[in-house]
């Protein structure tokens, strides 16, 4: 059976410092007109962009069913990958394929429409999904119930605490059936209690026979959910194996670095960072 998410030779690149400002009012033209001729003193402000990879030649599958946490340190990755993962953004380089429908839960903001309510904001998540209004109606208690935000199912999202929009977000996302689900480290907006309910949902979700790829510094909890593991390290991976290995690697090995090979390499599952042209299938914006 072929891997239901296949990702291979993964590459984003980001240029920095170059001028992506959105169309000003006019109280910011006025505002940049004036501080104008203070820029011009500082000549360095003007540097050119720089390119910044933010991954680079990432190649895994992951099989129907498998639960995969991903392990990094801020700023290696995992963030950027799961917004692959989502369509959210596409690589420079390399293609990532999916076989079945994928729900993401990603940081607070994302997914939905803070104009709608609680309950247009189901209805409209379940058809992105493409179900029928009649299968998000079956699932639409449940949504609400585990939610806990029945009094305000219908006020604007745009009004919610993080806290509300989290519980909100991570009950439409695990329960309107995807074949994957992706949560990111967004659960830490949560307290502890919903934490551990959203722990024991995901658990209930992997035991149901879908995927999941799970992104925390929770190196327990990743233990505790997750069969399998995978280290970022600066935008490469380099570790692929057990959960428990990875957390044991990611903690021993925080500090690696591409002069240290030999050691990851006998402990039989280093990845090795790989140079030349890369990618299959191009996807540009």
């Amino acid at each position: 059976m072929p891997p239901i998410l296949e990702a291979r030779n993964i590459s984003k690149e980001y240029v920095l410092g170059r001028n992506t400002r959105r169309s000003d009012n006019f109280r910011e033209a006025l505002m940049r007109s004036l501080k104008k001729p203070f820029r011009a003193r500082h000549k360095q402000e003007e540097s050119s962009p720089k390119n910044f990879w933010a991954l680079r030649d990432v190649s895994f599958d992951v099989q129907q069913g498998e639960t995969l946490g991903v392990i990094g340190r801020n700023g290696a990755g995992k963030s950027t990958l799961l917004k692959i993962a989502s369509r959210i953004t596409d690589p420079t380089e390399g293609f990532m394929k999916l076989r079945g429908r994928l729900a993401s839960l990603l940081e607070v903001g994302t997914g939905f429409h803070p104009e709608l309510t609680g309950r247009e904001n189901i209805f409209l998540n379940g058809a992105i999904l493409g179900m029928r209004r009649s299968e998000i109606m079956s699932k639409f208690d449940e949504i609400v119930e585990f939610s806990e935000i029945e009094k305000f199912l219908e006020t604007p999202v745009k009004h919610y605490s993080s806290g509300m929009y989290v519980r909100l977000a991570f009950s439409v996302a695990a329960h309107l059936d995807p074949e994957i689900l992706v949560v990111d480290e967004v659960l830490a907006v949560g307290d502890m209690a919903f934490q551990k309910k959203c722990l024991g949902k995901m658990s209930e979700v992997r035991q149901g026979g879908r995927t999941v790829l799970f992104v925390s510094h929770n190196m327990a909890a990743v233990e505790n959910l997750c069969r399998r593991g995978i280290v970022l390290t600066e935008g490469r991976l380099t570790f692929d194996g057990t959960a428990k290995d990875a957390v044991d690697f990611y903690l021993r090995r925080g500090t690696w670095t591409h002069n240290r090979p030999q050691e990851c390499a006998a402990r039989g599952s280093w990845a090795a960072p790989t140079s030349g042209t890369l990618g299959i299938l191009y996807w540009r914006e």
